[in-house]
C-alpha cells in the first residue's frame, strides 16, 4: 500500500520590522522686516507628516515633515502674530530580510515641543519626532493537507486564511474656494488650522475599488480693522471626496478597506475668499478568503510514523473596527483668567490598546494632552495646556480572540465649559479606528514519514481492550496511544463528542 500525501501551499504572516527612530527638530529663527518684535511667546506647537515613502529589498526610506507654528505677541499689543515654518528630514532602516507583498505602516509621533525668544527678532525652537515604523511580509509555507494509505489517522482542524492581498496607494488632491460671507471678517494670518477625515467608506464595482469621505477643515485665525483692532475668528467647511482606485483583480469576494493620511492643507486667504488645497494619501487594502484543512497530528495504527511539525502565523480577513469613548480633563489657570476662549484642541499620546478576550472589549489608555487658546481680561492672548491620563473602553463589534489590533485613536471633537473662577471642563471624543485581525498560530505537519518496512509489534493478540479515560480526556490521545482510530472507539463507546465528558471505562476495539 502506498502512502499518498497532498500538500498546499498557504501564505503565512512575519513581522520583518518593528522599531521607533527618533528625529530632533531644531530652529533658529529670524523675524523678517514686517513683523513685530517679540515681546510675550505664548506657545510653539509641532505636527509631524509622512510626506512619502518607499520600500525596497533591503530598506525602507522615508521623508518626514514638521510644521511647525510659533504665537507670540509684540509690544503694546494683544493681536497674535504667527510664524509659520516646515523642516524636512529624509530617514531609512533596514531590512533583516526580505519579504513577499511587504506592508508598510509609519506613524509619527510628537515626542515634545518647546521654544524660547534669543532676542526680540530672534526664536528658537527646540523639539522631537517618534516614528514608529512596521514592516510585515508574507512567505509560502507548505502544509498537510490529506493522507491516504498505511492506515495512516489524521487529526484536522479547519482554517480561514487570506488566500489573496491587494493593496493600493494613491494620492489625490482637493481644491475648493471657500467664501467668507459678510458675517466673516476678512483674514490677516492664519493661526491654527486642523483636518479631520470623517464618514469613510469604500465599494468594489466593476474590478475598481470605490473610496468616499468628507474632509473637514477648521481654522482660526487673526484680522484687524484699519483703526488697529482685531482679533479673532473661526471657521469651519467641509471638502468631500470620492476616488476611484485601480486594484488589479479584485471583485465582489474581496473585503475592501481604506485609510486616508493628511499629507498637507494649504491655506491661502484672500480679501473675501479662502482657497484650500488638500493632498490626500489613500491607502487601500483587500483581501480574499480561503478555507483549508490542516494536519496537525497523524499516526499510523500499523507502522512506526516519522512527522515534522512547523509553526505558522496565519492572517484572516481584518474586520474594520470602529467605535468612539469619551474622556475628560480639567485645566484650571493660574494668575491670567480666561475671558473668552477662541480655540480648544486635543491631541492624544502614549497610547496603549490592549485586547480582552473575557469580555470581548478593548481595553484604551494613553493622555488627553488639551490645548485651549483664550484670552485674559486685558485681551492678552494665553495658550492652557493640560495632559490628563484617560482609561477607556470600547466596543468592536466582533470578537477580539486570537486577533492583532490594528487601529489609531484620534479625537472626533472636544468641547469644553468655562466655568466663573476660569476653571474649564473639556469633554473629549476619541474615535478607535482600524482593522481588527484575527491572528492564529497553528503548529501543522509539513512532512510525514511512515515505515512500511516494520509493523507495530502489539503486546498480544487481541481484538479489544479495556482502558480507563480521565474527565476531558480527548479521544484522538486515547486511539493514538492505543495504535486504533478515533472512530473506532467512538462508535464503540457510543460517544458523541471527542472529548471525555466524564471519567470513565471504555472499550477500546483494534484496527489494522
Amino acid at each position: 500500500m502506498e502512502l499518498k500525501i497532498n500538500r498546499e501551499m498557504i501564505p503565512v504572516t512575519e513581522t520583518i520590522l518593528d522599531d521607533v527612530q527618533e528625529q530632533s527638530v531644531e530652529l533658529d529663527y529670524v523675524l523678517p522686516d514686517y513683523d513685530p518684535d517679540i515681546f510675550r511667546i505664548i506657545g510653539c506647537e509641532m505636527h509631524p507628516t509622512i510626506v512619502s515613502y518607499t520600500t525596497a529589498s533591503d530598506r525602507i526610506t522615508y521623508e518626514l515633515r514638521v510644521d511647525i507654528r510659533i504665537l507670540y505677541c509684540g509690544a503694546g499689543s494683544t493681536l497674535l502674530q504667527c510664524v509659520s515654518q516646515q523642516m524636512m528630514f529624509s530617514r531609512s532602516a533596514e531590512l533583516p530580510r526580505t519579504a513577499e507583498n511587504p506592508t508598510l505602516t509609519l506613524r509619527p509621533r510628537i515626542t515634545y515641543s518647546n521654544c524660547r525668544a534669543v532676542s526680540p527678532r530672534r526664536l528658537e525652537a527646540r523639539g522631537a519626532v517618534s516614528v514608529q515604523i512596521r514592516v510585515t511580509g508574507d512567505r509560502r509555507q507548505e502544509v498537510i493537507r490529506d493522507v491516504f494509505g498505511m492506515h495512516v489517522q489524521l487529526r484536522k482542524i479547519p482554517v480561514e486564511y487570506a488566500a489573496q492581498k491587494r493593496s493600493a496607494v494613491k494620492n489625490i488632491t482637493l481644491s475648493e474656494e471657500v467664501e467668507l460671507g459678510a458675517a466673516k471678517p476678512p483674514i490677516r494670518s492664519i493661526v491654527r488650522n486642523n483636518v479631520r477625515l470623517v464618514h469613510q467608506e469604500t465599494s468594489i464595482l466593476a474590478g475598481k475599488l470605490i473610496v468616499k469621505g468628507d474632509a473637514e477643515v477648521q481654522l482660526l485665525y487673526t484680522w484687524q480693522k484699519d483703526d488697529g483692532s482685531g482679533g479673532m475668528e473661526s471657521m469651519q467647511f467641509t471638502l468631500p471626496y470620492s476616488q476611484i482606485v485601480d486594484m488589479e483583480q479584485i471583485d465582489e469576494s474581496y473585503r475592501s478597506s481604506a485609510e486616508a493620511q493628511v499629507i498637507r492643507c494649504d491655506l491661502k486667504p484672500s480679501a473675501e475668499v479662502l482657497q484650500c488645497e488638500i493632498e490626500l494619501r489613500l491607502c487601500c487594502t483587500a483581501i480574499q478568503t480561503a478555507s483549508v484543512q490542516l494536519v496537525t497530528d497523524a499516526f499510523s495504527t500499523c507502522f512506526p510514523c516519522q512527522q515534522t511539525p512547523v509553526s505558522v502565523q496565519i492572517d484572516m480577513a481584518p474586520e474594520r473596527v470602529h467605535s468612539s469613548m469619551a474622556c475628560s480633563a480639567v485645566i484650571r489657570p493660574g494668575d491670567r483668567i480666561p475671558e473668552c476662549i477662541y480655540d480648544l484642541q486635543c491631541q492624544v499620546r502614549n497610547i496603549n490598546m490592549q485586547l480582552l478576550s473575557d469580555t470581548n472589549r478593548i481595553r484604551v489608555s494613553g493622555m488627553l494632552c488639551c490645548s485651549l487658546l483664550a484670552a485674559d481680561a486685558e485681551g492678552m492672548p494665553v495658550l492652557l495646556e493640560k495632559e490628563e491620563a484617560f482609561e477607556a473602553y470600547a466596543d468592536p463589534g466582533t470578537s477580539v480572540a486570537d486577533a492583532v489590533l490594528r487601529a489609531q485613536v484620534e479625537p472626533a471633537d472636544c468641547t469644553y465649559h468655562l466655568a466663573s473662577d476660569g476653571t474649564i471642563s473639556v469633554q473629549a471624543n476619541l474615535l478607535l479606528h482600524g482593522a481588527l485581525c484575527p491572528s492564529a498560530r497553528h503548529v501543522c505537519l509539513s512532512d510525514l514519514e511512515v515505515d512500511g518496512e516494520n509493523k507495530l509489534v502489539r503486546d498480544g493478540d487481541y481484538a479489544l481492550k479495556l482502558y480507563y479515560g480521565v474527565e476531558h480526556e480527548d479521544v484522538w490521545d486515547i486511539a493514538k496511544r492505543c495504535h486504533t482510530s478515533v472512530d473506532a472507539i467512538m462508535e464503540e463507546n457510543e460517544l458523541a463528542e471527542e472529548q471525555l465528558a466524564n471519567a470513565g471505562m471504555l472499550f477500546i476495539p483494534i484496527v489494522h
